[in-house]
């Protein structure tokens, strides 16, 4: 009888187990020195982008870089202002807002206590320690994000030396392999999948804000633009944001304005997102990061426990890195083959 078992050496699964336990207490425990150089790095190739056209129109490289992080400083400042002078005409009505939520909740327990024959024992309390969690979950996203802003210094030392030294980190890395073209080819393939990622989802959300914003002026949408930004902004995560950014608008909307608003958020985000999902994500980023669905959410998942909001929004291309990383390495074939989605 002939033995068909396979054979798995113990020793490397060890050596395996080890060294991605070791890769996840690195990126868990060194999360505040690795996250600001991990968007530093995402940045400045996006940057690259436009300094490389721009030493093409005949700038000069100090100039071309300098030109860059403007557009990125102006960019980001025209964002955060909008953003914040928004979140500052939300915090003036919060009380309010809270206490209408409270009402609406003590409505519907109400309602579906006489008619579904629901027990609701101190739905009172309970509906207001259900708004005061959602504030509490509201606060520790935007506490995320603003980790990320405290080290915003840094990051933008990081991006200008990045962008600098280019070249010198280029020779490093072709010196690191025999295989110089190779080097080439890998730093190449990670430079597109980051920069056609990005800007294809940048395309995508200004398509969404401006549908968003225009369907909720239309149906006289309480915070038109803030519940457009917000929907348009959270779409930059993949699969969770656009549930999470539209049924945040859906419920704001429903507790500020009523069910017609809620409807009418509804409504649009509803087609916002078939257009985007069946139109817009194929023809714009098509199949840049050919990963796999399950190691897409399970990527997601996995940066957002690791480093919060912002592993979420950098998960994709990160994993998208890894599997081109795979694909150019020698006996890692099989591993590109798990990550990727097409055979």
């Amino acid at each position: 009888m002939s033995d068909n078992k396979i054979q798995i050496s113990g020793s490397y699964l060890i050596k395996t187990l080890l060294i991605l336990g070791g890769i996840l207490s690195l990126l868990y425990f060194g999360s505040s020195l690795l996250l600001p150089l991990v968007v530093a790095t995402i940045v400045a190739v996006l940057l690259n982008k436009l300094t490389v056209k721009l030493k093409h129109w005949g700038l000069p490289n100090w100039l071309a870089i300098t030109t860059s992080i403007l557009v990125m400083v102006v960019t980001f400042s025209l964002l955060s202002w909008l953003v914040g002078s928004q979140i500052n005409n939300m915090a003036e009505d919060w009380p309010t807002i809270k206490e209408k939520g409270t009402e609406k909740l003590n409505g519907l327990s109400e309602w579906a206590n006489q008619n579904l024959n629901w027990d609701y024992k101190d739905y009172i309390d309970n509906n207001k320690r259900l708004v005061d969690k959602v504030e509490s979950v509201a606060g520790a996203v935007l506490s995320s994000f603003m980790n990320v802003l405290s080290q915003s210094l840094i990051i933008f030392v990081y991006i200008v030396l990045l962008l600098m030294q280019k070249s010198r980190f280029i020779n490093f890395f072709k010196k690191l392999s025999s295989n110089s073209s190779g080097m080439t080819a890998l730093l190449s393939d990670s430079s597109n999948i980051v920069s056609s990622y990005f800007f294809g989802k940048s395309k995508i959300m200004i398509f969404l804000f401006v549908i968003y914003y225009l369907g909720f002026l239309l149906g006289s949408v309480p915070y038109a633009l803030f519940l457009a930004l917000f929907g348009a902004l959270f779409s930059i995560i993949p699969y969770v944001g656009n549930i999470i950014g539209g049924g945040i608008a859906l419920v704001l909307s429903y507790l500020y304005g009523g069910t017609t608003p809620a409807i009418i958020v509804l409504a649009v985000i509803s087609v916002a997102q078939l257009v985007e999902n069946y139109i817009l994500t194929p023809w714009i980023i098509g199949d840049e990061t050919d990963l796999n669905p399950f190691f897409t959410v399970f990527g997601i998942i996995l940066f957002s426990t690791l480093w919060g909001t912002v592993g979420a929004i950098i998960a994709l291309p990160i994993v998208g890195v890894i599997k081109v990383i795979f694909a150019h390495t020698k006996g890692m074939e099989a591993y590109e083959h798990l990550l990727k989605k097409s055979d």
